[in-house]
């Protein structure tokens, strides 16, 4: 039997990141899971670990 593979256990994500936007494809709990960052090409993972470019949201807003 397969085991599972364990997320990554850092402090913030691609959702956490204020260069985040046009959160995209919803989930069976309708929640998104996919958004959109200007310094790539291809959209991301929301709970996806952060990269070089990260700087976090303040307050909940941009």
């Amino acid at each position: 039997m397969a085991k599972k593979v364990k997320l990554s256990e850092t402090k913030y994500h691609c959702r956490d990141c204020k260069h985040s936007y046009d959160w995209h494809e919803k989930d069976y709990k309708g929640e998104f899971f996919l958004c959109r960052c200007p310094f790539f090409k291809y959209s991301k993972f929301l709970n996806k670990d952060h990269c070089e470019h990260f700087e976090l949201k303040r307050n909940g807003k941009n």
